[in-house]
């Protein structure tokens, strides 16, 4: 099956040669939620620098999940200011562009966040506030980098792929892989709180990403660890190709947390329709994968 492929390019390449769309049926009720209906903690999902999974819609999934959960999120699209955010516990900022998600064919040296964006946001952190990043492949991982690198997380820009460690059920080109993390092959961190849970039945043992960037950060836990067989496919238009040793990081700054991915995925409940009519899922409601637990465990412990 070679339809990820044609996800893969119309993503790099920004080509309108796909439709993304929400799963249906996706299961999001949460069986037993963290927090009373309503009385959890506010959430803010940005929506003010053209986050193309929000803008698309493909947001909503995520929203039901920890809505179902206790959690009170809110999409907006104001600027970050301190006095803003300091009205939130939570802040997750999706896959973040300079401009509408299509309408140009690469990423340049545009400005994504503002530098007073970028350090209101960094001092929200460091007094308390939890924030969620999450990044793609290129070119689109050029636009976050300045995000990423304000919190000490360095980033690829490119693509990364396993020879040896992805889903065998997929049949892609040598170069387009589903990476697998898994407690079988090493790649997953288990001894975490995100994977770890509150409770053996929280426990997560089998995730995978869909290419994305990798990520480099010292002090920060390596959730998901890239194997020495990761190669990186470069994105000649983006920054130096430089591998990092992760796509999923977590740690402390200051009084506050982050959560670093450099797929998205995972916190979606997608399909992909190819012009040819194939389809292909990808997040939460694939059940071969513990995606839609990873996501709660994630928010259990950005909010505890």
């Amino acid at each position: 099956m070679k339809y990820f492929f044609f996800l893969f390019l119309f993503v790099l390449s920004f080509e309108a040669n796909a439709q993304m769309l929400n799963d249906s049926p996706f299961v999001a009720s949460v069986a037993h939620p963290k927090f009373k209906k309503g009385k959890g903690p506010k959430m803010l999902i940005d929506a003010a620098h053209h986050n193309f999974i929000v803008e698309m819609g493909l947001i909503k999934p995520l929203m039901d999940v920890v809505t179902s959960d206790g959690y009170r999120p809110t999409i907006d699209s104001s600027i970050f200011t301190k006095p803003y955010l300091d009205q939130y516990k939570v802040v997750v900022i999706s896959p973040a562009m300079p401009f509408l998600f299509g309408s140009k064919p690469e990423v340049t040296n545009e400005i994504t966040f503002t530098d007073a964006e970028l350090n209101a946001l960094h001092n929200w952190v460091l007094e308390g506030g939890a924030l969620l990043m999450l990044s793609e492949h290129a070119p689109i991982d050029k636009s976050m980098t300045p995000l990423f690198n304000k919190f000490g997380i360095q980033m690829s820009s490119g693509a990364i792929y396993d020879s040896l460690h992805y889903d065998t059920s997929v049949d892609l080109p040598s170069n387009v892989t589903i990476l697998k993390f898994t407690s079988q092959n090493g790649l997953l961190n288990q001894d975490h709180p995100i994977t770890k849970g509150e409770n053996s039945a929280e426990k997560i043992n089998n995730i995978v990403t869909y290419t994305g960037s990798s990520l480099l950060g010292e002090g920060y836990a390596n959730i998901f660890k890239l194997s020495p067989s990761a190669k990186m496919k470069k994105w000649n238009r983006g920054l130096p190709a430089n591998l990092g040793n992760s796509q999923g990081l977590a740690g402390t700054i200051g009084k506050g947390k982050v959560a670093a991915f450099g797929d998205c995925n995972g916190f979606t409940a997608m399909y992909v329709k190819t012009n040819t009519g194939q389809k292909f899922s990808a997040g939460m409601q694939v059940q071969a994968y513990d995606w839609k637990q990873f996501v709660l465990n994630t928010f259990h412990w950005l909010s505890k």
